[in-house]
């Protein structure tokens, strides 16, 4: 979750107050257990392990990335998933989200990419009929999974964490998440079991990010071997090079490559197998101090990992994917390829509006809590943008005549200059719109939490998603039907 979490601030500070006066009654009780964090003991791997399984050779790849954002980033997922549904391709009764592959989801993205790859129809069903439109089986799927991505997950969580005495330790709601993830939609399914669906070509290859507090890196879970996450930055600067890179640099480049390389539960010599769906759907989406962090042990050293929220690394869910598809690229598995990132994270630059009006700027924490993370996260993904651009220029990497990233934001959503296409729970807000730039700035400020409270919120993300999805298809067609 990223940014704009007053509200549930709010709800932690007064728990808190709570908890305080609670803290004479436990003692004098002597129980400590609330206040010792949960360590989940995991089974090493014992390779090669059944549920990691090579990646398929394709001529063009699609892969999405989904950003964090709370239940905003959530069903803004769920209805672009569903508008990439209703994009038909001109190769038969086939749609955009029919070709996808791989699915790279971060906090409240990885809610919606989670639900998306256990409860979507099999494939023997169709996602369009003859004349292009949705079947029936799957316009039942995507409103049941709207309805999902738009419930309130904070009160069942805060209630939890109170009824089961866990407000201590921000790692026990992180567990309680797990908890509540599982009884009301993932059950037990762990990453062996969701291979299966995977291998029968029930659902694209899930890419879980979070982030490893122990050395800052990206740790990813997935079935996907690690080898082919890595695209060795070295061998393509190397390859392009008339001179080749100098010793000095070689060592340097490499270690460099290394630091920002995806960590996996094979390194960690952990079981990814065994690992629940839910449990890293909880650990992709522990914000601290709210929720998390998550701490496991290899079940034969003492030693301990830390994970926590994906976006801490990369909020956008596309640094992975992008990684692999490279890796992809290099080694011949896949030709061309396509990268749609659904980019619901919270505006940036909102809050430099916010403390343009404000005297105190302390203040601002009130209202934006992950501004100074955001401040270094804007800096890395200017950098990232940078560096990734000259590669395409000095061929280390492919042009966008063979790689294409499209960026499907909510805030990129056009209305209509008479407001026509506001939604109809706007009009009953009685909300003093008078210009598509009003309609644009709420949509910004929609607020990073587990729940949206106002319908006019959720129906403006919804809208949006069809919005940027139809300003896109000319993009999206273009690269694909050529």
């Amino acid at each position: 979750m990223r940014s704009s979490i007053a509200g549930a601030l709010a709800r932690l500070a007064t728990i808190r107050i709570a908890a305080s006066s609670c803290v004479l009654f436990l003692v004098g009780l002597g129980l400590s257990g609330c206040l010792t964090a949960p360590v989940y003991t995991l089974p090493s791997t014992i390779e090669p392990l059944p549920c990691l399984t090579p990646v398929n050779s394709e001529d063009t790849v699609i892969g999405l990335a989904v950003s964090g954002g709370g239940s905003r980033a959530a069903l803004f997922a769920a209805a672009t998933f569903e508008a990439l549904a209703q994009l038909k391709l001109e190769a038969g009764p086939t749609s955009v989200l029919d070709r996808v592959s791989y699915i790279s989801s971060v906090s409240g993205g990885s809610l919606a990419s989670a639900y998306y790859v256990l409860k979507k129809p099999a494939r023997e069903v169709p996602m369009l009929d003859v004349q292009g439109e949705l079947t029936g089986d799957y316009q039942k799927f995507f409103s049941d999974f709207k309805e999902a991505m738009a419930q309130n997950y904070e009160g069942p969580l805060f209630r939890r964490n109170l009824l089961k005495w866990r407000w201590f330790n921000p790692a026990f709601t992180a567990k309680s998440l797990a908890e509540i993830l599982g009884e009301d939609y993932f059950g037990t399914e762990n990453f062996g079991e969701l291979a299966e669906r995977e291998q029968r070509g029930d659902a694209p290859r899930l890419m879980v990010n979070t982030t490893l507090y122990n050395n800052g890196r990206r740790f990813l879970l997935s079935t996907i071997p690690r080898e082919q996450l890595r695209f060795k930055w070295a061998e393509a600067v190397s390859r392009v090079s008339t001179t080749g890179v100098p010793p000095e640099y070689q060592a340097d480049l490499s270690r460099r490559a290394e630091e920002l390389t995806t960590v996996t539960p094979q390194d960690l010599h952990l079981n990814v197998c065994a690992t629940k769906v839910a449990a890293s759907v909880s650990g992709s989406m522990s914000f601290p101090p709210l929720i998390g962090p998550i701490s496991l042990m290899d079940s034969k050293e003492e030693r301990y990992w830390h994970v926590g929220d994906g976006g801490m690394s990369d909020n956008t869910g596309g640094e992975s994917l992008l990684m692999m598809l490279l890796q992809g690229m290099q080694e011949g598995r896949f030709r061309r390829a396509m990268l749609l990132a659904i980019d619901s994270s919270f505006p940036f630059a909102v809050g430099g509006q916010e403390l343009d009006k404000r005297q105190d700027a302390f203040s601002i924490f009130n209202y934006d809590y992950s501004r100074i993370p955001s401040i270094m996260e804007e800096r890395s993904l200017a950098y990232r943008a940078m560096f990734l651009l000259l590669a395409q220029q000095l061929k280390a990497v492919p042009g966008p005549d063979r790689i294409s990233l499209i960026r499907l934001r909510h805030t990129d959503a056009r209305w209509a200059e008479d407001l026509s296409d506001l939604p109809d729970s706007c009009r009953k807000e009685n909300v003093n719109w008078k210009s598509p730039r009003d309609v644009g700035q709420r949509l910004a400020g929609v607020v990073t939490r587990l729940w949206l409270e106002s319908t006019c919120d959720r129906d403006l993300v919804l809208t949006a998603a069809a919005k940027v999805v139809k300003q896109q298809e000319g993009k999206i067609r273009a690269f694909l039907e050529q």
